[in-house]
């Protein structure tokens, strides 16, 4: 028999070992792998930054994730934690709005994945928006453009002017549709309303019927008396030039009504647009000073107006007809302003 090497006997007397376990009935060592399973870093996240589905070998018995999307963060982190995993809550961004406040919109790992005692389960959440900087909840006036039937006769386009404008002009109608911007523009604002409310913020709508009339200038005036954070002026733009398309924001500027409250508008006008444009897909146009409108000029509060697109544009028209781009707007109007009273 050759000479062995010290490292060949040691190889020899352990296979020995093994099979003499065996034969004895005594289980084996066993080391735990999970195929496909990322690589983790030392703070139970993969590579990537997102969350593991397990451990490294030998940390506990394999587990069942539970699952928890649909159920507030509060319900979520207790079951997670019951069942010996970790929790780790992350905000939802903007372009991820649509779920319930307070719900967990995303949970990684899925539900029923299994994991080791102990893993991270991150929880994707949209938090309610919470109360003002004056400890009253946040106040948005929604106010859906013109009615019926347009008011033309006149009143000061702005307090003590001598420029005269009709009270509430006709509107717009679809080239596709048929449908009148008033009815359009009140379909987009009752969303906004029922998404705004459900992240906690008080609403209060100009209208809710077709069949009002409230003039440009009382429109302003309740939006003052409700001592709003934010007006928002729901509208549809129109055009002679049938291929024109996309978002329009508009805020008050260039008179001394506007003076106290263009900063603020312009800021809220930008971050409306932005989430708009992300949330639809559609063609940005501008964020633009108006001092030519009388529920502008006689508001005192922040104030915007957003045209949802072109009711001159077939293509345009047709898709705003439809409730779930209907359901889309209103998501990123709503996008835009959380975005905004979250800034103050």
């Amino acid at each position: 028999m050759p000479w062995m090497t010290c490292a060949a006997v040691l190889a020899l007397v352990a296979g020995l070992g093994l099979i003499w376990a065996l034969s004895a009935g005594s289980p084996a060592p066993v080391v735990a792998l999970q195929p496909d399973a990322p690589s983790l870093t030392s703070t139970g996240l993969s590579a990537d930054g997102t969350a593991g589905v397990g451990q490294a070998a030998g940390s506990g018995l394999a587990i069942e994730v539970p699952g928890v999307v649909g159920k507030s963060v509060q319900i979520a982190e207790a079951l997670i934690t019951a069942a010996g995993l970790t929790v780790q809550t992350r905000v939802s961004d903007v372009d991820g709005f649509g779920g319930a406040p307070d719900a967990v919109l995303v949970q990684s790992p899925i539900s029923g994945a299994k994991v080791q005692s102990g893993s991270v389960v991150t929880l994707t959440y949209q938090p309610q928006i919470g109360l003002s900087p004056s400890g009253r909840r946040f106040v948005v006036v929604v106010d859906a453009g013109h009615q019926a039937s347009p008011d033309l006769l006149l009143e000061p386009i702005g307090p003590g002017s001598s420029a005269l404008k009709a009270k509430v002009s006709a509107g717009a109608t679809g080239v596709s549709s048929g449908e009148r911007e008033s009815v359009a523009a009140l379909r987009i604002a009752l969303r906004v309303r029922d998404a705004l409310e459900a992240f906690g913020v008080d609403v209060v709508m100009i209208r809710t019927s077709d069949d009002v009339n409230i003039s440009n200038s009382q429109r302003a005036r309740q939006g003052n008396k409700a001592r709003a954070d934010l007006v928002v002026r729901v509208h549809q733009s129109s055009s002679t030039d049938g291929s024109l398309e996309g978002v329009t924001s508009f805020y008050p500027a260039g008179n001394a009504w506007a003076t106290p409250i263009e900063a603020r508008s312009k800021a809220a006008a930008t971050l409306l647009e932005d989430a708009l444009v992300k949330m639809t897909g559609a063609r940005r146009r501008d964020v633009t000073g108006r001092g030519d409108l009388s529920g502008f000029n006689y508001s005192t509060v922040p104030v915007v107006m957003v045209e949802c697109g072109y009711l001159s544009n077939r293509e345009e028209d047709a898709k705003m007809a439809t409730p779930k781009y209907r359901t889309t707007l209103g998501n990123g109007i709503t996008a835009g302003v959380i975005a905004y009273l979250r800034s103050l």
